[in-house]
């Protein structure tokens, strides 16, 4: 579309800025162009939680078209979770809606003087007055907003909306941006959901018919004609059962959260909490995000028990770890119920169980007692505590919900119990043990946001997933520590690209090859790129957040592991319990990606080839957080 659209919220104005062929040939959109557009603002200097926050809405340039699982958009902002780079991606039916509304982006800034939100529309922005939504759940904003807009009620004619809950508005630091109403697909991680709060910024509207070119739409149609069968094929088991339908099998490898990271293994767990076990109780069907032809989401409903009255999305596999093994609570309902309240009062389901995970630990340990908890038995596998704790967190519900609500990190700095919390950068670990996947150890630390498995996605390319195009004719072997840190920045770069063009990254499971998404992209744009030009073009976005973090005082001192990871071997059934080599892994790294493993300075040769600026080196914060 070649438009920006930026919103000042303090003044209440706008104005339409260009996209050039140069932002996009090197930004490419989503998060990429967010990168781009956040260091022009200077936003690493930004109040996380202040009007001076500026935050970049973003699909990517496949948005509107028929390439498959590509109804997708990022948000970038600073983070109030972590102090440094945030950035969350999000499908469901939103981002096309943008797109055809005219823009290929939206930024955000300033701050409302009373609740507001935007109604977007083939061109046009109104900014109109919600007050009365505040307060509101994400499923009654959003349903309230549609029908305030107006639509056909027919999916495609509806608006898409995206919307905060009382977490969001009360700036629990993990607050989550909410879209599609009751299915909830989540602008889930790094607290981007305060940010909109912290602007009186309620919901997001979005509708539009326009069109645009696609430089080659014949030729894009004939190449997907047969491989969307394929996709749909090679990727039925996530169709079927969803993206929990592997919990059994990560049980078996260690590779998923049990008691807060402690537990090797846990039994009698998987089965009543798996992909199979939801089918088996509460499915009713499945969801499809915008484009999509895999289908992994799930519709549920609870019909009896003291959880009866759900109906909503149901439970994906990081929300089903964090919130069920991660707590040993086995009780499907129960767990469905705490995704429930997270989609309701808007909350990243992982940060959320994690930071509910460290205070059972801590109540297990004797820091915390009934006094300190408001009253709450916080015993491991408590679901009746966990949901009333997880309600009061996204209200802000007394002194010890207002204390969760800063994160885990915060709260573990406050109590003395830094040695048991699993995060880095302060952002909750994701369900994926770096002692089951040694690449993930490297892939952690080294991510912008914080703990971040889909920033190298390297867990997968060391299990089902080839990468021929870059000398991986086969998975690499999980605990292969000598090839970790080369496929980790790889798949940082790759990653970086795709999170840009924005697609679903469950087309790998669909058999998709970085070769395919090249093709995609020239038959779309019109350009002629080779596949070594968009991997550099990866290289500069993903090097462009390391800039935006050594400038908020983020660098090496901040890439590390939590002592758990190091210091407590896992039985990830091979012939010997599991700790990864980071110390070795992580030096191989810096010195592949030329960076100074003290100073964080980055080779003036890599920057000059992808023609960025020389770092800004702040004062050293540690972990990130202001």
């Amino acid at each position: 579309m070649g438009a920006i659209l930026d919103v000042d919220l303090t003044t209440g104005t706008h104005r339409v800025r260009e996209l050039t062929q140069e932002m996009a040939d090197r930004w490419l959109g989503g998060t990429g162009l967010g990168a781009h557009l956040l260091w022009e603002e200077r936003t690493y200097a930004a109040d996380p939680l202040g009007p001076d926050n500026v935050m970049v809405w973003a699909p990517g340039p496949f948005a509107g078209t028929t390439v498959p699982l590509s109804n997708r958009f990022g948000v970038c902002a600073r983070s109030p979770l972590t102090g440094v780079w945030g950035e969350a991606e999000c499908g469901g039916h939103w981002a096309n809606d943008l797109k055809k509304a005219g823009f290929d982006a939206l930024m955000v800034r300033g701050r409302a003087d009373h609740p507001v939100y935007l109604w977007i529309h083939d061109g046009e922005l109104e900014l109109r007055d919600a007050s009365h939504l505040w307060g509101k759940d994400t499923f009654e904003t959003h349903d309230q907003v549609r029908e305030q807009v107006g639509s056909s009620g027919r999916r495609g004619q509806e608006a898409g909306v995206a919307c905060i809950g009382p977490a969001g508005e009360q700036l629990v630091r993990f607050g989550a941006i909410m879209v599609d109403g009751k299915d909830g697909r989540a602008v889930g991680r790094a607290g981007l959901g305060a940010v909109m709060g912290s602007k009186n910024l309620k919901a997001i509207a979005v509708r539009g018919t326009r069109t645009f070119p696609i430089a080659n739409e014949p030729g894009l149609n004939q190449y997907l004609k047969d491989l969307r069968k394929e996709i749909v094929s090679t990727a039925k088991g996530f169709g079927a059962l969803g993206t929990a339908c592997g919990i059994p099998t990560h049980d078996k490898m260690g590779n998923w959260p049990i008691k807060n990271w402690q537990q090797d293994h846990w039994p009698e767990g998987p089965d009543k909490i798996s992909g199979a076990a939801m089918r088996d109780s509460i499915l009713t069907g499945r969801y499809y995000c915008g484009n999509c032809i895999i289908g992994c989401g799930r519709t549920v409903q609870v019909k009896q028990g003291p959880y009866a009255g759900i109906e909503q999305g149901g439970l994906e596999y990081e929300t089903t770890s964090l919130n069920g093994s991660n707590l040993l609570i086995d009780n499907i309902e129960a767990v469905q119920k705490l995704n429930e309240i997270c989609n309701r009062l808007g909350m990243d389901t992982i940060s959320a169980g994690a930071t509910i995970g460290f205070a059972m630990e801590a109540f297990d340990r004797g820091l915390l007692g009934v006094s300190d908890t408001d009253g709450l038995e916080l015993t491991w596998g408590n679901h009746a505590a966990a949901t009333e704790l997880m309600s009061r967190i996204g209200r802000r519900d007394g002194q010890f919900a207002r204390r969760l609500g800063e994160g885990t990190l915060r709260f573990a700095r406050e109590i003395g119990g830094e040695a048991f919390a699993v995060h880095v950068r302060g952002l909750d670990f994701p369900a994926h043990d770096p002692r089951a996947f040694y690449a993930n150890a490297v892939a952690y630390a080294t991510s912008h946001r914080g703990a971040d498995h889909l920033s190298s996605f390297a867990h997968v390319f060391q299990r089902v997933v080839s990468l021929p195009e870059f000398g991986y004719a086969e998975p690499v072997h999980r605990q292969d520590a000598a090839a970790s840190p080369r496929l980790v920045m790889i798949g940082q770069n790759l990653m970086s690209w795709f999170d840009s063009l924005k697609c679903c990254k469950f087309l790998f499971f669909g058999g998709i090859k970085p070769t395919h998404i090249w093709s995609w992209y020239r038959f779309v744009t019109g350009r002629d790129v080779s596949l070594d030009d968009l991997l550099e073009s990866g290289e500069r976005i993903f090097v462009q957040k390391r800039l935006f973090n050594l400038a908020c005082g983020s660098g090496p001192w901040d890439d590390t592991m939590p002592p758990r990871m190091l210091e407590l071997p896992r039985d990830i059934g091979t012939d010997s319990r599991s700790l990864p080599p980071f110390e070795d892994m992580l030096a191989e790294y810096y010195r592949l990606r030329q960076w100074d493993p003290d100073t964080g300075a980055i080779a003036p040769d890599v920057l000059q080839r992808l023609g960025l600026p020389e770092p800004i080196l702040a004062e050293r914060r540690a972990a990130g957080l202001t």
